[in-house]
């Protein structure tokens, strides 16, 4: 009998669970597929442990934020099942009235809430499983890897955790939903929807005194964002973040007693049509739920700007891969790491013995190493000829570049004469003092031939300019600029007007930035005073295929520098030194951590965002379905007073646009500051724009809580034609 009654309110409440049924199939359905993605690497040729890896980590990243996305779906069944227990207040009062006692009323919930959460649970994975299939196909094409062997996939860890957080979400739900009810006094109840019929707009003077501050909050909000950047989560951005958040919720509380108390006084349009009704409709639904409209706008904001600036990201590691794999391998030797202990005299003194000890053996290594690069004359492609007999059967061709630092001219005093800058003030600051690197000319040519690119012709008192960093890009022009000089190397250097971009390793970002080409008499003169290299690059060409010659080069590394087993422990296969060689990066691995990063940051953002956004529009649907089965005595009354069907459709449509549009609006103002601040600090340093992205989150939006808006005045609109009937005219 109370399976029964159960079936039949979820049959006679099909619009209103409608919207709430599909966003949690494709809670499901999203929360599996994501899951699955690291299930995925057996379709994939696999040689490599960091492939392997890419698969493993970017599974673990989506498992740690699916515990954010459970709690954000699990926010939306709780909240849409407390919205709808509280319209149907009456309905359980009638029950009670006609002898049901609360625990078979509580039951009947129960059943409603298992039968939908199991149907939406089947759906939603059956739908998972045909996305995790389609999934693959865009993996592949993220981490630029051939797929050798397609066949279905089914994720057995990825459906035990769907299963157990739903499961959960539904459990939590129904004890709620059994609370709720049993605490319900009858009078309550029965009087619930005359309770709800009451218009509530605030004084007006209040409201616009609480809209002026909130807009003075938000604005401070932003300010504060823009001054303070986003590179770290210091106190200013707390600061910014509260600031926004006490300001939307301030906005919401004040906003309807504000916009009517405007258009009141606006007679031409408070008196038009059904404006009047309109605006009491908006004002007395926004004076209930402004909380949950703060909320609404807040997780939108996020979702946005997680949205947009992920995909920006992505963009990053992939947009210039080519120019980061030119050559099959580099080897890089951080020279300046080679520095020794102290040796001044006061801090020896005040040290310990066993510290001063440490200094002494800091500085036996120093000189070893120093000793070793002498000795090779600071060639590192000699040092492991010498080491390895595999050198020969593995390079085809290298090309080393040794960057040398001025002590006569600091970028901050380049920055300074041309005004201009990185665009970013903490950039700027870091590398005020930073001396100007300088590259031989001679060495630039060989690594421009090794690359297939132009050589320069600098003469014997000119220089060029060598720039691969958007940041650094208008320095780098000015500084090139013909006629210009420069002091480097005790001499006066004018420019040749020549301004190159050639990539100096392997990397997924480039970092060379407005470096100077100058003749090889001035680093000769630099060697001959003492100085040496901060930085050595080796760049190599093989004999062989890339992944024959990168185990030729492990195999080089391990000749020349054994890994000592404290080394070996931590993972290496050589004992990284400051010369010759500290990093060791492959063509290959390039490849696959920009695919990685490209896979994990592309799938985080979409998971994330869509998550949101449907969460979202779930609950903004779900609030107006119900306000206007709320309000069928009104629009009743509307058509008995001869207001036609136009007239109440226009009403509705306007009531839905508000509802949707206004919470839509004021989230993307702050994701239009958020998205602006990370640009400049983050995505426009790493030459990517923000545009692209921002298009891609437009075209999201537009489509999935389009979708939701559309849905949803339809829905209404049919509640209201169902009801009125021949009512309506027109």
């Amino acid at each position: 009998m109370l399976a029964k009654l159960a079936f039949r309110n979820i049959r006679r409440s099909v619009k209103d669970y409608g919207v709430y049924f599909v966003t949690l199939v494709f809670g499901v359905a999203v929360f599996y597929a994501f899951n699955s993605v690291s299930s995925q690497s057996i379709l994939f040729d696999l040689e490599d442990e960091a492939s392997a890896g890419v698969f493993q980590m970017t599974g673990q990243f989506l498992g740690m934020f699916s515990v954010l996305i459970a709690c954000v779906l699990g926010f939306l069944v709780l909240y849409a099942n407390g919205f709808l227990i509280r319209r149907r207040k009456q309905e359980f009062g009638t029950y009670l009235v006609l002898g049901m006692n609360p625990a078979s009323v509580s039951a009947i919930v129960l059943m409603e809430t298992v039968a939908v959460g199991l149907v939406s649970l089947v759906v939603g994975l059956a739908l998972g499983f045909a996305l995790s299939q389609g999934m693959s196909f865009v993996t592949a094409g993220l981490f630029n890897i051939e797929m050798t062997q397609y066949r279905f996939i089914f994720s057995f860890d990825a459906f035990l955790l769907t299963l157990m957080c739903f499961a959960i979400i539904f459990a939590v739900t129904a004890l709620f939903n059994t609370v709720s009810i049993r605490r319900y006094k009858l009078i309550d109840l029965l009087s619930a929807r005359s309770r709800n019929a009451r218009f509530r707009v605030r004084n007006p003077w209040i409201s616009f005194a609480g809209f002026v501050a909130a807009v003075g909050l938000i604005t401070w909000a932003y300010a504060t964002l823009v001054e303070n950047g986003l590179l770290e989560f210091d106190d200013g951005f707390w600061k910014a973040t509260t600031l926004m958040v006490v300001g939307t919720f301030l906005l919401f509380w004040s906003l309807a007693g504000f916009a009517i108390a405007v258009i009141e006084r606006t007679r031409g349009v408070y008196f038009k049509g059904l404006m009047m009704f309109t605006m009491r409709q908006i004002a007395s639904k926004v004076n209930t739920a402004f909380v949950s409209l703060s909320v609404v706008c807040i997780m939108l904001f996020f979702s946005l700007t997680v949205f947009s600036t992920g995909m920006g990201l992505a963009r990053a590691f992939s947009g210039n891969i080519e120019d980061g794999t030119i050559y099959d391998a580099t080897l890089t030797a951080n020279v300046y790491l080679n520095q020794g202990g102290t040796h001044d005299s006061q801090e020896l003194a005040q040290m310990t013995e066993e510290d001063r000890e440490y200094q002494k053996v800091a500085d036996e290594k120093a000189a070893a190493v120093t000793a070793d690069a002498e000795a090779y004359g600071w060639d590192i492609a000699a040092k492991l000829a010498d080491s390895s007999p595999a050198w020969d059967e593995l390079v085809e061709r290298a090309a080393q570049i040794d960057a040398f630092v001025s002590d006569e001219t600091s970028y901050g005093e380049l920055m300074e004469r041309y005004g201009q800058g990185t665009g970013n003030a903490k950039q700027n600051e870091a590398l005020h003092n930073q001396g100007v690197t300088l590259i031989g000319v001679s060495q630039f040519n060989a690594l421009a031939e090794l690359a297939g690119r132009p050589t320069v012709d600098v003469g014997e008192d000119g220089y060029a300019v060598n720039n691969t960093l958007d940041a650094m890009k208008g320095l780098s022009e000015a500084l090139a600029r013909s006629g210009e000089t420069v002091v480097a190397g005790g001499r006066v250097l004018e420019s040749t007007g020549e301004l190159r971009s050639q990539p100096m390793e392997d990397t997924t970002f480039s970092a060379s930035g407005a470096e100077l080409i100058v003749p090889d008499a001035v680093i000769a003169g630099l060697r001959a005073q003492g100085a040496a290299p901060e930085q050595s690059i080796l760049n190599l060409m093989y004999k062989t295929d890339r992944a024959e010659g990168d185990k030729l080069l492990e195999q080089v590394l391990v000749d020349a520098s054994p890994a000592n087993p404290e080394v070996a422990a931590s993972g290496w296969k050589f004992s990284p030194k400051p010369w010759p060689v500290t990093l060791s990066f492959t063509a290959e691995e390039v490849l696959v951590q920009s695919g990685g990063m490209n896979l994990m940051i592309s799938y985080l953002a979409l998971y994330i965002g869509f998550v949101f956004l449907i969460a979202t529009a779930a609950i903004l649907a779900i609030q107006q379905l119900s306000e206007t089965s709320d309000s069928l005595p009104r629009y009743r009354v509307l058509a008995e007073i001869g207001c036609d069907r136009r007239m109440i459709v226009r009403s509705l449509r306007a009531q839905v646009l508000v509802y949707f549009l206004v919470p839509l609006s004021l989230a993307v103002c702050h994701t239009v500051c958020a998205v602006s601040v990370i640009s400049d600090a983050v995505l426009g340093q790493l030459g990517v724009s923000v545009l692209e992205p921002a298009f891609m989150t437009g075209v999201l939006v537009a489509v999935v809580y389009g979708a939701y808006l559309l849905v949803t005045y339809f829905a209404s609109k049919g509640i209201i034609r169902a009801s009125l009937g021949k009512k309506l005219v027109g």
